[in-house]
């Protein structure tokens, strides 16, 4: 982590994300499940689907930014209790992108927000 007394030879914090910046842009595909077909009384069938995410790099913030996609979102039905892209991106997909990001040396500084 960048910081005034510990600058790493470079003048402000972006110049050092710079430095440490790794691949332009990276696409992982990453399969999650939902309910297909909900009976009621926690019984109901499960499918899975995939979900897109391009990292990108982003020069003007310094870091990295995420956009994800699920081409089959038409086959996911809300009213069999299921959220949204949005939504299976934050409780289920989130979490195994940062460990791949963090395998991968792009820690949550290289992160844009």
């Amino acid at each position: 982590m960048w910081s005034e007394s510990n600058n790493y030879g470079f003048e402000d914090e972006l110049d050092y994300l710079r430095s440490i910046k790794k691949d332009d842009s990276y696409t992982f595909t990453y399969p999650f499940e939902y309910i297909a077909k909900n009976y009621g009384n926690d019984n109901y069938d499960i499918g899975t689907a995939d979900m897109v995410v391009w990292v990108q790099w982003n020069e003007a913030e310094a870091g990295y930014t995420v956009a994800y996609d699920v081409p089959e979102m038409d086959k996911i039905d809300p009213a069999e209790g299921n959220g949204d892209a949005a939504s299976f991106y934050e409780s289920d997909v989130y979490w195994r992108l940062v460990s791949d990001l963090d395998g991968m040396g792009i820690s949550s500084e290289l992160r844009a927000t």
